[in-house]
């Protein structure tokens, strides 16, 4: 169970929780959805919909939100251009491009877990503590999933940060690694005092499939980025050294931010 084909027709595991680590991280009652595989334009529009209606509405509740991608695609930071990639090869492909609300640097959705949190920012919840506290969220998941040691990225010295356009070939503060390998790569946007995060949880290497599809002058340029990609990036699969499915990782992911087992699994 875990590829978009197995949840073609499931509907939308939505739950209104109060528990304490949704106390924790939202300051108030949350909603936990799980959507299952949704287009990039509808996962893209879900997420940036609901910040607007926290913005609108303090009656509207913030949100975990965990979903999958079909097709799969390329999401563009919202300062990044679609000229950064070679077309043509997307289409060979059948891989789509979809331009987020947040930040960030191009990341292919794969073989991954995309989740998304909507928080109200307040004193107590300043984006860098919502980015470290969903960050070590995801780490005692995956964690328990693979019996592995996470930890957080320090911040790259000044010398070592040129800019990179594609998301996994390099490391920020605060993100998640594995033996200096990164598994997780995170985005934020800020709107008034509502904050949307979201990020990629690599369950398999396809997302080195994105130096194919980067428009480059040429194949040495290319096996550069195949190699970045490899040697500063890992996966679930090569953690755990069995295959993890969407399914699986969803219910650690849920278990983890939520404190209780998705509705209907126990």
């Amino acid at each position: 169970m875990g590829s978009a084909e197995s949840f073609e027709s499931a509907a939308p595991i939505t739950a209104l929780l109060d528990s304490p680590p949704i106390r924790e991280l939202f300051g108030e009652p949350a909603e936990c959805r799980l959507d299952f595989f949704g287009s990039p334009q509808e996962n893209m529009a879900r997420d940036w919909q609901r910040t607007l209606e926290c913005l609108r509405s303090p009656d509207t509740p913030p949100l975990l939100r965990l979903y999958g991608w079909k097709p799969w695609a390329v999401s563009l930071g919202m300062y990044q251009s679609a000229a950064l990639l070679n077309q043509e090869r997307c289409r060979e492909r059948g891989i789509a491009i979809v331009q987020r609300p947040t930040g960030g640097r191009a990341l292919l959705h794969a073989e991954e877990l995309t989740y998304a949190v909507v928080v109200r920012l307040s004193s107590e919840r300043t984006p860098r503590q919502i980015y470290r506290l969903v960050h070590e969220r995801i780490a005692q998941a995956l964690e328990g999933l693979c019996g592995v040691r996470l930890e957080l990225a320090p911040a790259p010295p000044l010398v070592e940060r040129p800019p990179a356009a594609v998301c996994f070939s390099s490391s920020a503060r605060m993100e998640l690694l594995a033996s200096g390998r990164k598994l997780v790569g995170s985005a934020q946007r800020i709107l008034g005092n509502v904050l949307l995060q979201h990020g990629s949880i690599l369950l398999g290497d396809a997302h080195v499939l994105l130096a194919e599809l980067v428009d480059l002058p040429d194949e040495a340029a290319r096996e550069h980025l195949r190699s970045q990609l490899r040697e500063r990036s890992t996966s679930l699969a090569q953690l755990c050294a069995r295959p993890i499915s969407w399914w699986e990782c969803a219910l650690a992911v849920w278990e983890s931010f939520c404190g209780v087992p998705i509705p209907g699994t126990h």
